[in-house]
């Protein structure tokens, strides 16, 4: 069965909760949460559901790492920042008026794309930040991350 593609703008998602991934220099992973503003590359908004489904998955694999730390939520939520640490990633998340990424989320042991499945890979790989390294980054603009996901 073949899958039909849609893709997104930047204002189809403005407003809305999106998260996508992105590998790093060191094939690190990163998970970032738009909080309906931030900055979303174009890899993602090619095929955000693919980003969907594979976040679903890595969030339903089990934790290879405890988070060095990661920001306290209510129980009603689902606290997607430290499942994704858990799990290896370093989580960064936006708000609402296009402000930076910052990141609140870190990993003990960081996964590496190449430990991940080739299904996750295929997808992780459609945003690369060549230029930048999430251990070293606290804040990420949206013009850092234009910049890092064209060259």
């Amino acid at each position: 069965m073949n899958r039909i593609v849609t893709q997104k703008t930047a204002d189809d998602i403005r407003g809305l909760e999106y998260d996508w991934l992105a590998v790093d220099a060191d094939g690190h992973v990163g998970f970032f949460s738009t909080a309906g503003g931030g900055y979303a590359p174009d890899g993602f908004l090619a095929d955000a559901e693919s980003f969907g489904a594979t976040i679903e998955a890595l969030e339903a694999s089990p934790a290879t790492t405890t988070a060095r730390f990661a920001p306290s939520l209510t129980s009603e939520y689902t606290n997607s920042w430290r499942l994704m640490a858990e799990r290896g990633l370093f989580a960064f998340d936006s708000d609402f008026f296009g402000g930076p990424y910052r990141l609140v989320a870190a990993p003990e042991v960081p996964v590496r794309v190449t430990d991940l499945p080739a299904r996750v890979v295929e997808v992780l790989t459609r945003v690369v930040l060549r230029d930048l390294r999430f251990r070293e980054q606290a804040v990420l603009s949206a013009e850092t991350l234009a910049e890092a996901s064209r060259t």
